[in-house]
């Protein structure tokens, strides 16, 4: 499937997803950082790392199928969405607590993107090549600090690596028009 220009740059641009899992009838929502990866024109892929004493984590071994919500919000500093913040963001510690705190005078949406994928729980056991391939891109992510590379990346004892193959992808806009691809 082929994604438009304007979905691969968000990807690309935006640090945070909202990720949904679901397991015995009961879902369940988490605020992930992550990185987008293009193999090619028909391949998308997103990649995650997870701690696996989780609800989430649970859920993707129970039932692989998740969906995933990306926005393009307007930053309060007056940002152009497709810009990085990455270097605003180096070496700070607390991101996450700060976007959360920021996220109600930052939340002017233009565009939301739902994505619907299946995710694989990598095993560097049973494919080290492709474990580690996917684990260098998300460790070479230039929007993590180093503490978050260190807790959630380097840690493979007690996180996961997660992948999800992107199967449909929604945008929809301010006036709710929906593209589908």
């Amino acid at each position: 499937m082929q994604l438009p220009d304007s979905v691969t740059s968000l990807l690309k641009s935006k640090r945070f997803l909202h990720l949904a899992t679901c397991n015995d009838n009961v879902p369940h929502l988490s605020l992930m950082n992550y990185t987008y990866y293009k193999k090619t024109d028909n391949e998308h892929y997103i990649i995650m790392s997870t701690p696996k004493n989780t609800d989430k984590y649970n859920n993707m071994l129970a039932n692989p199928q998740v969906s995933v919500l990306v926005h393009d919000w307007l930053a309060t500093n007056n940002k152009a969405s497709g810009e990085s913040d990455a270097e605003d963001l180096k070496g700070r510690r607390n991101l996450l607590y700060d976007f959360l705190v920021n996220l109600n005078q930052s939340e002017i949406s233009r565009v939301s993107v739902m994505i619907n994928g299946k995710c694989q729980l990598l095993d560097k056991t049973e494919n080290k090549d492709t474990y580690e391939f996917y684990k260098s891109l998300h460790r070479n992510n230039k929007k993590f600090d180093e503490v978050q590379v260190k807790n959630y990346i380097e840690d493979d004892e007690d996180n996961a690596l997660v992948v999800i193959a992107i199967t449909l992808c929604k945008v929809t806009d301010t006036n709710n028009n929906v593209e589908t691809y």
